[in-house]
């Protein structure tokens, strides 16, 4: 079968297609035919080798966590996936798992689902992580109606969507992005757009319920003035020092700090779903690629940091 992989540690070029042997299936997996891949920040860190402390030095690797395809053979010790069945969900390459950006995978059913019926295989691909690493942190933000909330980098991957969720659970959403993506964010449910690259958010007298940081950029220490009284502040950075601020901003501060990361339980998967068939919240898919075009939609991920998901159809 064909795949991305790479045999060690670097920058784009240690990434290429290559012919592969095609996984057996084992016991407890599942092996599915992959129809799309889309690609997050993770793919291009876990090839820079940021993570290698969980993903090991075992080479070829082959990258890719989100993905919707159909099952060709089912080991699922439950039950619960036959073959020929629809599914979405998450190879999780960080416990080492092969991953989507190839013809065929082998994966655990931890994180696969079925593809619900009014939901179609691209946008299922498209919110997996996006979705549940926004839905992680808003979960933990309590009531949000009349809320008011800041989402910074509010139409990237993650933000795009906590831009909905908000919107769509009746919060006051203050959208902060570039002057290109204005529009976008608006449209996403935003009552109010601030350009970062022309207006500071410390600058103006405005205080928040709620600030959520899709895109990492932001510090507690710094944000905190902008938190009214019990205010929450949540990001999508993770790490030692993140989490170990988090937990003193509990037990000091009458403002907290919160961690929104990927988690993938049965009743976030199905809140999300919910969420897709219910509240009209969708990805927005802003470029696709062909399988042969993987290095090229890398590079548009990485340099471009486009609003919106980038998807990869590997199925001919």
């Amino acid at each position: 079968m064909k795949a991305w992989v790479i045999t060690k540690y670097g920058g784009p070029e240690v990434l290429e297609m290559r012919e592969v042997e095609k996984p057996k299936n084992s016991k407890g997996k599942l092996l599915i035919e992959v129809e799309y891949a889309v690609l997050n920040p993770y793919d291009y860190k876990i090839r820079n080798g940021i993570a290698k402390l969980m993903t090991g030095n075992k080479f070829p690797k082959i990258l890719g966590g989100d993905f919707s395809g159909t099952i060709i053979e089912s080991n699922d010790s439950n039950n619960e996936f036959k073959p020929g069945q629809s599914v979405y969900g998450f190879a999780n390459i960080f416990m080492r798992e092969q991953g989507s950006l190839a013809e065929f995978t082998t994966i655990s059913p931890k994180y696969v689902r079925h593809l619900p019926d009014g939901i179609d295989s691209k946008h299922a691909c498209a919110i997996t992580s996006a979705g549940l690493t926004a839905l992680n942190g808003i979960r933990k933000c309590g009531k949000l109606k009349d809320k008011k909330v800041l989402v910074n980098g509010a139409t990237g991957g993650v933000g795009h969507i906590a831009t909905q969720i908000f919107s769509a659970n009746g919060s006051v959403v203050i959208a902060v992005c570039s002057s290109t993506n204005m529009k976008t964010a608006e449209e996403l449910g935003a009552e109010k757009v601030i350009d970062y690259t022309k207006e500071d958010i410390y600058s103006g007298n405005d205080s928040y319920d709620i600030i959520f940081d899709a895109a990492a950029k932001l510090k507690f220490s710094k944000v905190k003035k902008l938190l009214n009284q019990k205010g929450i502040y949540c990001t999508t950075e993770e790490g030692v020092k993140v989490m170990l601020t988090s937990a003193i901003s509990k037990l000091k501060f009458s403002k907290s700090m919160m961690i929104s990361g990927f988690r993938g339980t049965k009743v976030e998967f199905d809140e999300m779903e919910d969420l897709m068939l219910h509240k009209g919240i969708k990805p927005i898919i802003s470029y696709n690629f062909p399988f042969t075009e993987v290095n090229d939609a890398f590079k548009m991920l990485e340099e471009n940091r486009p609003s919106g998901k980038v998807l990869i159809k590997v199925k001919n």
